[in-house]
């Protein structure tokens, strides 16, 4: 029994004796080399959805009449672009102002001339075929503002993913040229990170709409939209 206790403590000390002198010889060893890239990649998309804003601006002596102005020419708005296929929780009011007027004459700038309304309406076009009509129904309809046109995309998965491949793929090239360049190669990673931006819209002025609507049907070309993601990759280089 004595020499069982006795082998098992030798064997013991022997084995820890061997993990500490591996976890030195760990310790002592030179950490691989490194290299630290960063790669951009970008991703388009189509726009398939369309936000306008809409504006009426009224004016008149009276104040009620400023009002009543508005709001009928505001209605008959609303309804011609409900006509086109817009659902109604697809048009909202963004901003309502009323105010007095006043005289700009030397001796009477306190003096009330008249009443202006203000009427801001967004309206959000699912069918993006339909843009250049809604604008041109809330011009035929009284509308005397166009006050921006933005497209976007309602999915925005597959052009995330695009860029970050394209991300990926920018950062591999760029390691490899440089590993390449010290007698190295890669073989492996050590960490990596993302940074993903968000997809940009595409905004039309609103005094080139109203200028391009005067004559003719609205010319709407909805081009494409892009997304840039970046990424930063530690890879690990052979010795």
């Amino acid at each position: 029994m004595k020499m069982t206790k006795r082998f098992f403590f030798v064997f013991l000390a022997v084995f820890l004796l061997s993990i500490s002198t591996a976890f030195a010889a760990q310790k002592d060893a030179p950490a691989a080399p490194t290299l630290s890239v960063e790669g951009q990649g970008q991703g388009t998309a189509t726009p398939d959805m369309a936000t306008v804003t809409i504006g009426v601006t009224t004016r008149a002596d009276d104040a009620a009449k400023a009002q009543n102005d508005n709001a009928w020419v505001a209605a008959q708005i609303q309804n011609a672009v409900e006509g086109l296929g817009i659902a109604e929780k697809d048009i909202q009011t963004r901003n309502y102002s009323f105010y007095p007027n006043y005289s700009t004459e030397k001796n009477h700038q306190n003096e009330i001339t008249g009443y202006t309304v203000n009427n801001s309406v967004v309206v959000v076009v699912r069918d993006i075929k339909l843009t250049g009509k809604v604008i041109d129904a809330a011009l035929n309809h009284g509308a005397n503002e166009i006050s921006s046109l933005d497209f976007s995309a309602s999915d925005t998965r597959a052009v995330r993913k695009e860029a970050l491949l394209n991300a990926v793929q920018d950062a591999r090239d760029k390691a490899d040229v440089i590993a390449k360049g010290l007698g190295k190669r890669i073989v492996g990673i050590q960490s990596i990170s993302e940074n993903t931006g968000y997809l940009e819209t595409r905004r039309f002025n609103g005094n080139m709409l109203l200028a391009a609507a005067k004559d003719s049907a609205t010319p709407i070309a909805p081009g494409s939209l892009s997304m840039t993601a970046t990424v930063h990759v530690d890879f690990i280089l052979s010795d």
